[in-house]
């Protein structure tokens, strides 16, 4: 979580480092943005009250990519 983009670093080297600690991340097990619960209110709020294992992972890993998301953008140099 300290990795930072450098004031005259590219935005695509600073992703290739992003998505290299993410990989260290999952390899170690470290899970971020992956909560069932949250997953499983987004779908109540769609009208599905009980859904499917395949419907809750997708669910899942969309939450968990626009969790990454924000991550970068935030880290990313403003200027």
């Amino acid at each position: 979580m300290n990795l930072y983009q450098d004031k005259f670093q590219d935005i695509h080297e600073c992703r290739d480092q992003y998505m290299a600690s993410q990989k260290v991340c999952n390899e170690l097990g470290l899970r971020f943005g992956r909560c069932t619960d949250d997953a499983k209110a987004e779908l109540k709020e769609k009208g599905i009250n009980d859904p499917s294992s395949a419907q809750l992972k997708k669910a899942i890993d969309r939450i968990k990519e626009e969790y990454h998301v924000i991550i970068f953008l935030y880290k990313s140099d403003k200027s």
